[in-house]
Formats: C-alpha cells, sequence, structure tokens
C-alpha cells in the first residue's frame, strides 16, 4: 500500500518488496530480497557547492566500500548470498538533494511466505513464519569462519497461517550466528528465501574479576561488556575489556553485571 509514494516494508518481515523513493529529511530508503541483479543510484551533482548528493549508504546497516564521487553508484552486494533480505539506507546531502534509484525492480521479491523476526537465547533457537504452502523445508545455518554451514534440517509444517519452530543449537563459546534458510516446495517458482541473521556472544562459564577492593582498576578473567552500578542502581560506569578503569569513581560500594548476568559487588577505596 502507497501513502504519498512510500512503500511501508518492514526488513525481515517482506510479503512482496518494494521503496521509499525519498523519504522526509536526508535519508531514503529501499527494502527487498538480493536476486544477484546489481542496483543502481543516480547521484546528483550540486555545481554550487561542487559536491555530489549522496554521502554514505548502508545495506542492512553496513558500509560498503563505494566511490560517492560518480553520477552513477552500483550497488553490487558483494558479499550476500541470493535472496538475502536488504534494506538499504541512503544518506544524503539535504533535503534538496534526490538521489534517485533506477531500477528498484531489481530487488522486487513477490511470495506471499515469510519470516517473522527470529530469536536466539542459550537454549534455543526460534522461528516462526506464515504463508507457507506444500512440503518446504528449513537449513538452520551457522556462519563458520566465513561460511554458512548446514547445522539441522527442519521440516515445514505447511501451514499457510502461521507455523512456530524451536531448534536446539549447539552453541560455542563466543560470538555466534545463526540463519534460516527456508527452501520452498519444488513446483514453487521461487526456490529459496532467507531469514534475518541473529547473533549471541555465548560464555558458559561466568565471569571472575578481582580485586574485590579497589583503588583503580578490576581485572577480568575474560573480555567481556560490563555495567557498574552504584547503590541507588544509577548506571555510574559501562563498557568492554578485560581490565576495567574505575579510578574515576567515588569511594563506596557498587555492583558490577557481566554481559547483563553474574552480578558482583565490589567496594571502591
Amino acid at each position: 500500500m502507497f501513502y504519498r509514494g512510500f512503500l511501508i516494508i518492514f526488513f525481515g518481515i517482506i510479503i512482496y518488496s518494494g521503496y521509499a523513493q525519498v523519504s522526509p529529511g536526508k535519508e531514503t530508503y529501499l527494502a527487498g530480497v538480493y536476486q544477484g541483479k546489481t542496483l543502481f543510484i543516480q547521484n546528483p551533482f550540486n555545481r554550487d557547492k561542487e559536491v555530489f548528493c549522496v554521502r554514505e549508504i548502508r545495506i542492512n546497516e553496513r558500509t560498503p566500500d563505494i566511490n560517492y564521487n560518480l553520477s552513477a553508484i552500483m550497488i553490487n552486494f558483494e558479499g550476500y548470498d541470493l535472496y538475502t533480505p536488504v534494506k538499504i539506507r541512503i544518506i544524503h546531502a539535504d533535503t534538496l538533494c534526490h538521489p534517485v534509484i533506477l531500477n528498484p525492480e531489481s530487488i522486487l521479491f513477490h511470495t506471499i511466505f515469510r519470516f517473522l523476526p527470529i530469536h536466539l537465547t542459550d537454549s534455543a533457537l526460534v522461528w516462526s513464519t506464515k504463508g507457507e504452502r506444500g512440503k518446504g523445508y528449513f537449513e538452520v545455518q551457522r556462519l563458520e569462519n566465513g561460511i554458512w554451514e548446514e547445522k539441522a534440517i527442519v521440516e515445514a509444517k505447511g501451514k499457510y497461517e502461521g507455523a512456530g519452530y524451536l531448534h536446539r543449537p549447539a552453541l560455542t563459546e563466543g560470538a555466534n550466528k545463526y540463519r534460516i534458510k527456508y527452501n520452498f516446495p519444488r513446483s514453487s517458482r521461487v526456490k529459496y528465501l532467507y531469514s534475518s541473521e541473529v547473533e549471541l556472544e555465548h560464555y558458559p562459564d561466568r565471569v571472575q574479576f578481582s580485586p574485590k577492593l579497589v583503588k583503580t582498576h578490576l581485572y577480568l578473567s575474560r573480555v567481556s561488556h560490563y555495567e557498574i552500578y552504584d547503590q541507588r542502581n544509577n548506571l555510574v560506569q559501562e563498557g568492554q575489556g578485560k581490565a576495567v578503569d574505575v579510578s574515576k569513581l567515588r569511594k563506596g560500594r557498587y555492583v558490577i553485571y557481566f554481559n547483563g548476568k553474574f552480578p558482583g559487588p565490589f567496594s571502591k577505596e
């Protein structure tokens, strides 16, 4: 449905793909599915200011290597697998600058099937869908050394009205990244479609720290994200690392959390 020229598409929930040519302010959005085709963007040149319109392009919030000093920008989606959902954000100079997406149809994707958001926890990978028809199946994939590896096959329930799924992943210590590949029934014109990616930092053992009575630094047993709260439960410091500089904290008692858990009290001298 169009509203003043904008087609609202939520990334990861695709009924069909479309685009919002120019959004209010200084950004233009485009959402769809990569199908092996190059996307072309016209990049106007402001002769008065002697600058090109487009300042930055982000694909799924990642910034590709692009030369913005060209009147026509090509996006080849290098590093993206076929049928990966893509959300493109074009950041441009001002509201009078209008980059033009020349071939938005290159990422249009027509299917009634869609993934709903997926979730990954320490114990389960959970996803749900709508629009299934026939006997398709899912591949649970994990990113290993830059390559997506198949970890499990899950038979699709074929429920058009919606279905939910659960897989128990074998997580490794540290970063874990998963996605789901839906393989359509053989009779379908579309062969497969990927879900959005989910990530989880997994550490089965709690973080240890010392000393409990500190002057300048806390030392952690491993690199971790941490949050420090005072006695009034106010967040006073956060960051990531293996050594925590607390020299600027006032004297008193505090509690430190690691990745949102493993609370431990300490005192600052």
